[in-house]
């Protein structure tokens, strides 16, 4: 089994190419492509809204040094900061609506494993995982680029995150 550095990498390699300074057309920032909901969940932002469209127009929150979206551009410590803070955030969000009670499961050939659960819930969030898990697979919702969850479930399932899932 792979660690959870090799899944940080993996996922790095997958959103961004291991890109720290990379920004995509629909406001993703960083090795791991995080959002305005992804920061606010990391610690690291917030934003008097709920209205989460990547603008950056909220307020950092200085934490790691990061005061804006160039320091969090500019900061690889930060964003692998943010990235464990975001996983532990993601995985209370997976067993609150009870994705966890899947795992061992097989859907569509493959094992639901945690770290399935989380590179899916990385793409898409934890309400689109727990959907795809309760239709049994038929509801395979795709990012702004096409990748579905189901690839990143798959692609991601053999690594060790109990760092994140205890």
């Amino acid at each position: 089994m792979k660690t959870f550095q090799q899944f940080l990498n993996d996922l790095g390699a997958r959103e961004s190419g291991g890109n720290y300074k990379a920004f995509n057309k629909y406001g993703y920032a960083g090795k791991y492509q995080m959002g305005e909901a992804a920061l606010i969940d990391a610690g690291y932002y917030k934003k008097p809204s709920h209205i989460y469209n990547n603008d950056w127009r909220g307020e950092f929150m200085g934490k790691d040094g990061v005061w804006s979206i160039q320091d969090f551009l500019n900061n690889p410590k930060a964003q692998e900061n943010s990235q464990i803070a975001f996983k532990k955030k993601q995985w209370g969000y997976l067993k609150a609506v009870g994705a966890d009670k899947y795992l061992g499961l097989v859907i569509n050939g493959y094992k639901i494993t945690s770290s399935g659960l989380l590179a899916g819930a990385h793409l898409k969030g934890a309400g689109a995982v727990i959907d795809y898990l309760k239709s049994g697979g038929k509801n395979n919702s795709r990012d702004g680029f096409g990748t579905s969850i189901e690839s990143y479930m798959k692609q991601f399932a053999d690594y060790d995150v109990s760092e994140v899932t205890g």
